[in-house]
C-alpha cells in the first residue's frame, strides 16, 4: 500500500523536513503545468507539486500554495544527494522557478543508459521500472491539467508513485553499476552520498547539474547580424538557383539527375561509391570547379545548407540567446548530442554571429589531436606515444615516416593527406576505404595503389594498432559480440569491428571532456563565468571581461586535471584563448 502526504499549509511543510533530514539523499520528482507540451517552456512554465520523500515517507507539496516553502528547499538541499530520473527537467525547472539547485544527483534514466547493451532499449520511467520490477507504470496522468485549481486522486496518486518507484529502482541500478570492473573507482560526493562506486557513473551524475547550468544559460547570439545574414543568404541562394534551372534544365537537388547530367551532358569523370553507383558529391566534384557550371552547383549546395542553419538557429533564438538541448548521452560512447537548434554542427562562417555581450568575453577551448593522443595510449603504440612526448604534430611525423622524407620537409599538402591517413587508418579502414575518406573529409585524392602503399606503410611504422586491430578481429570472430571499454571504464557491446576500434577512442574523449566541465564547476566558484556550449573535444565559455583571464587559467587547469586523470604516458595539450566571438579562436 503506498502511502503519502499531500501538503498545502507552508507550517506542514516545514515540519515534514525534520522527518527527512536525517537522510543523505531523498527521492525528488516534480509535476509541471505547461502552456504546450511540445513547446516546454522553463522560464515561463510553472512548478505544481514537488514529491519528495525517503524509504518511509512520501511528501507531495503544492506549490502553486506555499510558493514561499522554497526559502526553506534551498539550504535544504545544499549538501543532501537527489535521486530522480531525467533530472535535468526537474532541475531546471527547480532553479527558473524557485532559485532551488541541487548539485548533488542520481539520475536513474542516465544510470539506465550507461548500463544498456541495446541501442533500441527505452530508458523513459516506465520503461525502467518494468525492466526492474515487472511492475506497469501507468504514465496517463502525465500530461494532465496540473493547473487546475483542484487536483484530483488520481493526479495526486500518479505524482506519489514517481517517487514510489524510484526508491525501488534507485539502489538495483546503482548495485549493477558498481559490479561493473573499472580501470578506476570513483572518489568525491558521489561516491559518499550514493555508494557509487563506478567512475564513470560518478562523472555522469555530476556531469548532470552542469548540463542543465548550459541549457539555462544559452549560447549568446547577435540577432541583428543573423537576420541580416540570413536576408542576404536567401536572397542569393534564390537567384542562383532560378539561374541554374533556366540555365541548364536540371533540378540541382536531384541526386539522379544532376549525376546524369554531369556525366552524360558533361562528360565528366565522376567516382564510384563503394555500392557502385556514380558519384555527385560535393567532394567528387571537387576537381571540377573551374567549370562554371559545377562551380554554380557547388554554390547553390553550400548556400542552401547556409540557408537552412540560419533559418533553424533564428527560430531558436529568445533575446539574443539560443537555448538548446542536449542528450547527456546521445550515443553508445557517451558523447553528446545538441539538438533544437543544434549547436555541433555550426560552420566556421556562421560561428562569427556567437558573439560575447556587452561587458562580456568568449573563451573558446579545445584539446589538441585529442582523439589520436587517446589512441596512442590506449593501444600503446610505442612510436606514436614517442611523437607525442618530443612534441612532434602527429600528422607532419606521420607523412614523413609513409613518404619517407625528412619532418621539415613535409608539404602542407601531404600533413593533410597524412591527417586522413591517420584518423582514418587507427579506425581500420581499408584502402579503397581511405581514398573515399580522405576525399570526402580532407579533400585529399588518393590513388588505390598509393592507398594500398600508405596502408601497409602505416602498420609497418604503427606496429601496436596492427596488432590491436588483429586482436579485436580474433575476439569477434570467436564471440560475434564483445564488450569494449575507455580507458576510465565505459562499457559498450559491439559487434562490428570499427565500432570495436571507434568506440573506446571517441568515448575516452567523451569522458575526458564532461570531467574537464565537472572540474571547472567545482573551480570556478564565484567567479561570473558560465560554460554555453560543448562540441565534441571544445568547450566554449562566457565571462565577464574583467576575471576573463582567471576563468580562462581555471578552463586550462580542469582541461589539464581531467586528461592526466586518464593519459598517463601521453602528454594532454589544449589551446584556450579569450576572443570576441566564436570564430575568432
Amino acid at each position: 500500500m503506498m502511502e503519502y502526504s499531500y501538503i498545502f499549509n507552508l507550517e506542514q511543510a516545514v515540519e515534514s523536513l525534520e522527518k527527512l533530514k536525517k537522510n543523505r539523499y531523498l527521492f525528488l520528482d516534480t509535476e509541471v503545468a505547461v502552456k504546450n507540451e511540445k513547446e516546454i517552456d522553463f522560464f515561463t512554465d510553472k512548478v505544481r507539486l514537488i514529491q519528495l520523500g525517503d524509504y518511509e515517507n512520501i511528501f507531495i507539496y503544492d506549490m502553486f500554495l506555499i510558493p514561499e516553502f522554497a526559502e526553506y528547499l534551498r539550504p535544504f538541499f545544499r549538501d543532501r544527494g537527489i535521486v530522480g530520473h531525467n533530472l535535468k527537467f526537474d532541475l531546471k525547472f527547480l532553479k527558473t522557478n524557485f532559485d532551488v539547485f541541487p548539485e548533488i544527483v542520481f539520475d536513474t534514466m542516465i544510470a539506465s543508459q550507461l548500463l544498456s547493451q541495446n541501442e533500441n532499449e527505452k530508458h523513459s520511467l516506465q520503461a525502467v521500472t518494468y525492466r526492474i520490477t515487472d511492475k506497469y507504470l501507468d504514465k496517463s496522468q502525465q500530461t494532465s491539467a496540473w493547473g487546475i485549481k483542484n487536483l484530483s486522486q488520481q493526479q495526486l496518486d500518479y505524482a506519489a508513485r514517481d517517487v514510489y518507484v524510484l526508491r525501488e529502482i534507485f539502489p538495483v541500478l546503482r548495485d549493477r553499476l558498481n559490479k561493473i570492473n573499472t580501470p578506476h573507482r570513483s572518489t568525491g560526493k558521489i561516491k559518499e552520498i550514493f555508494g557509487v562506486e563506478n567512475p564513470v557513473a560518478a562523472v555522469e551524475m555530476s556531469f548532470v547539474p552542469q548540463l542543465a547550468k548550459i541549457e539555462l544559460t544559452g549560447m549568446p547570439v547577435d540577432e541583428k547580424a543573423l537576420k541580416e545574414m540570413l536576408r542576404e543568404a536567401s536572397s542569393e541562394y534564390q537567384r542562383k538557383y532560378i539561374e541554374f534551372v533556366r540555365s541548364y534544365g536540371v533540378d540541382p537537388f536531384s541526386p539522379h539527375k544532376v549525376t546524369a547530367w554531369l556525366s552524360g551532358k558533361l562528360g565528366l569523370q565522376l567516382p564510384r561509391t563503394q555500392k557502385g553507383s556514380l558519384s555527385s558529391q560535393d567532394s567528387a566534384l571537387r576537381k571540377y570547379t573551374d567549370r562554371k557550371e559545377v562551380s554554380l552547383l557547388l554554390q547553390i549546395r553550400s548556400l542552401k545548407k547556409t540557408v537552412d542553419k540560419l533559418k533553424e538557429l533564428e527560430s531558436h533564438t529568445v533575446g539574443g540567446r539560443i537555448y538548446s538541448q542536449f542528450r547527456q548521452i546521445g550515443a553508445p560512447t557517451g558523447r553528446m548530442a545538441s539538438s533544437r537548434p543544434n549547436l555541433q554542427n555550426v560552420t566556421r562562417e556562421l560561428r562569427k554571429l556567437f558573439r560575447a555581450p556587452e561587458g562580456k568575453k568568449l573563451i573558446v577551448a579545445d584539446y589538441s589531436q585529442i582523439e589520436l593522443r587517446i589512441a596512442a595510449e590506449y593501444v600503446n603504440d610505442e612510436t606514436m606515444i614517442e611523437a607525442f612526448r618530443s612534441g612532434r604534430d602527429l600528422h607532419r611525423f606521420t607523412a614523413s615516416l609513409i613518404l619517407g622524407k625528412e619532418y621539415q620537409e613535409v608539404t602542407k599538402e601531404e600533413r593533410q593527406m597524412a591527417k586522413a591517413i591517420n584518423f582514418g587508418l587507427i579506425y581500420g579502414i581499408s584502402p579503397s576505404s581511405l581514398m573515399e575518406y580522405a576525399r570526402n573529409n580532407y579533400g585529399v585524392d588518393i590513388s588505390i595503389e598509393d592507398a594500398k602503399r600508405f596502408h601497409s606503410r602505416f602498420f609497418q611504422v604503427y606496429s601496436g594498432f596492427k596488432k590491436w586491430h588483429e586482436q579485436v578481429k580474433e575476439k569477434l570472430r570467436e564471440r560475434h559480440t564483445i564488450e569494449v571499454y575507455t580507458l576510465l571504464g565505459r562499457r559498450m557491446v559491439v559487434s562490428r569491428f570499427t565500432e570495436a576500434v571507434n568506440f573506446p577512442i571517441q568515448g575516452t574523449g567523451s569522458d575526458l571532456l564532461k570531467m574537464a566541465v565537472v572540474f571547472f564547476g567545482k573551480l570556478s566558484g564565484d567567479i561570473n563565468a558560465s560554460i554555453v556550449n560543448l562540441v565534441h573535444d571544445e568547450i566554449i565559455v562566457e565571462v565577464s571581461r574583467e576575471e576573463a583571464q582567471k576563468a580562462v587559467e581555471i578552463l586550462k587547469e580542469s582541461m589539464a586535471r581531467s586528461g592526466k586523470l586518464l593519459l598517463k604516458k601521453v602528454p594532454v595539450e589544449f589551446e584556450a584563448g579569450i576572443v570576441d566571438t566564436w570564430a575568432d579562436k
